[in-house]
């Protein structure tokens, strides 16, 4: 049996995941990070529930390093005209980073977390699995971790779907009250542009162009808007008409018809792989291009230091600051940051 820290977040994800791993009869206590203000308040729930399953808790301050390391970057990837996504860097650099470095500190030989995803060691490699709800399965959210993190790592509702995991909080008499769902902002409160105007980041008026050039309006600052977005144009044009492409040199955004949102090819930065690459390239492997998105098949090819994906038929909205995904089966083989995007005009 295994002294495991659960990361507890106040809703029923990690709370089935600590009894479970009580039931099989671990030392289980439970760890949470205060990494933002909004976060205190979701604190008596966390409590609650750590009371509910008979485990001590341990509060972090997390919140000097979650600004510097997540919201910084988050309020950035917005002033250079992307759409970010915190939580696949959150998971690396603070969660599964330095709060699960704390909890080893303290004592823990494992993390757990509530992510429905799972873990399989081969040989000394660790891999990194889909969940068995595919519906659920996060582990899209994980493919930046490394080696030494899964090796420290637990998922316990890995082979749960996510009815049986509330049944499962019902007869602990748990619910979702005070947490946040997983593909929530857990630090925004209102909306994200109202960060980024108390950072100095809000860029103001700019025009509005379609695909051949043509001014069509103005829009109120490029930061409020992505890839893919049709509402709150303010123009009328006739057809339905959607943000194809974001110049923030230019503080400009193109707009045009739904068939411009398509594109074949994309650019990825910085790519991680969970183990080594998967032999020679270029690999057929599925990519997802957003949590969301039903993953594709594409041709995967490293470039210097980048990598190009070219999909077998072209793909909706890809954006720039989203995270690429790669899959073989039910593999996650790592991602890396969507760069540029190859348009159809």
């Amino acid at each position: 049996m295994m002294n495991i820290a659960i990361a507890l977040s106040g809703g029923i994800d990690s709370a089935a995941a600590a009894y479970l791993l009580k039931e099989a009869g671990h030392q289980v206590w439970g760890i949470t990070m205060l990494h933002h203000a909004g976060m205190k308040a979701a604190l008596p729930q966390v409590r609650k529930v750590a009371k509910v399953l008979g485990i001590s808790l341990e509060v972090i301050d997390m919140q000097e390093v979650f600004y510097r390391e997540v919201i910084l970057p988050f309020a950035q990837e917005y002033a250079m005209g992307r759409t970010p996504n915190p939580c696949p860097l959150c998971n690396r650099r603070i969660k599964l980073g330095a709060l699960m470095e704390r909890a080893l500190a303290m004592g823990a030989q494992k993390m757990a977390t509530g992510h429905y995803a799972l873990i399989k060691e081969d040989k000394g490699k660790y891999h990194l699995m889909k969940g068995k709800d595919k519906k659920k399965d996060q582990s899209y959210f994980l493919a930046l971790l490394h080696q030494r993190q899964l090796s420290r790592l637990t998922f316990p509702l890995g082979n749960y779907t996510r009815s049986e995991v509330e049944h499962l909080a019902k007869k602990l008499g748990l619910s979702e009250e005070g947490s946040h769902s997983s593909q929530e902002i857990c630090f925004l409160k209102g909306h994200y542009t109202h960060l980024l105007k108390g950072l100095g980041l809000d860029p103001g008026p700019g025009p509005i162009r379609d695909i051949h050039g043509n001014i069509l309006g103005n829009h109120k600052g490029y930061t409020h808007y992505t890839i893919g977005q049709r509402r709150g144009l303010g123009i009328a044009q006739g057809v339905p008409m959607y943000v194809v492409k974001i110049i923030p040199q230019e503080n400009t955004i193109v707009v045009g018809p739904k068939e411009a949102l398509f594109s074949k090819s994309i650019t990825v930065l910085f790519p991680h792989w969970i183990n080594k690459p998967p032999g020679k390239g270029p690999w057929g492997l599925n990519v997802k291009i957003r949590y969301r998105h039903r993953e594709a098949p594409a041709l995967v090819e490293e470039t210097g230091d980048k990598i190009r994906v070219t999909f077998e038929t072209p793909q909706r909205a890809p954006t720039p600051g989203q995270l690429a995904v790669f899959y073989r089966n039910d593999e996650v083989l790592g991602g890396g940051w969507i760069e540029e995007v190859c348009g159809s005009f």
